[in-house]
């Protein structure tokens, strides 16, 4: 199957100015993802939507394909990534559009070389029209309502290594997605259809979204490239 992946990489940032290029271990954020894209092995082009041309240059630098820049109607504090995807997929794709997508998010810059290709193999051999990438939540977990209910039996409180893998409950880590565009095309949804995930390791949960968060991830990424599991470190 054709895959392409779509790289979103807004202009604007509140929390870390530039976020999206600051440094981490040598590179621009946006180059971890790029490059582990780039790498996977089942990538046709790794194409990035950004509104800014500083991170148009960063992000073609480290091979990825650039068409245009995203307008400005796509690029707000509150545009969906959905419309940002679409308008990739009609504007940036031609002339063959991808039967899948690839969606790897920048502020996850944390990926062992393996998952990515392990996750498309996953969504291949089990015919999935979208999968999400997890990570199983070790903790007890309660729904904050007027009175907490609790997801599990206090009066059966299992281990957890006891818990039936039919009750344990797993979280959307946004380190990245695939899905197939004729489903999302025809729904507007990155996940749709028959729905899978799959299971990334704590390291690649981490996520940039406060200046903290890089000190985080480059102690990830330096441990990684210890046992070649990331790519080279740049200092």
């Amino acid at each position: 199957m054709i895959c392409d992946a779509i790289v979103l990489a807004r202009g604007g940032s509140k929390g870390i100015p530039g976020k999206n290029i600051v440094p981490v271990c040598g590179k621009p954020l946006i180059a971890w993802t790029i490059e582990a894209a780039r790498e996977a092995g089942f990538v046709r082009n790794v194409i990035v939507s950004t509104d800014s041309e500083e991170i148009a240059e960063v992000a073609r630098a480290f091979g990825a394909l650039v068409p245009m820049l995203r307008p400005a109607e796509f690029a707000t504090d509150t545009s969906p990534a959905e419309a940002s995807l679409r308008h990739a997929l009609d504007e940036m794709c031609a002339p063959e559009k991808p039967e899948v997508v690839l969606f790897p998010q920048v502020t996850s810059p944390v990926r062992r070389r393996e998952t990515l290709a392990g996750a498309f193999r996953h969504f291949c051999e089990d015919g999935l029209d979208s999968l999400f990438s997890a990570r199983l939540i070790r903790n007890y977990i309660w729904r904050n309502l007027p009175e907490p209910q609790p997801l599990y039996d206090p009066h059966n409180r299992l281990m957890r290594q006891q818990i039936p893998a039919e009750d344990r409950y797993y979280r959307e880590t946004g380190n990245f997605y695939l899905f197939r565009r004729e489903s999302f095309e025809r729904t507007g949804c990155r996940l749709t259809g028959r729905i899978g995930f799959f299971e990334t390791s704590d390291e690649e949960v981490v996520e940039i979204d406060e200046p903290d968060d890089i000190a985080v991830a480059e102690l990830m990424l330096e441990r990684l490239a210890r046992n070649l599991e990331v790519h080279p470190i740049q200092m």
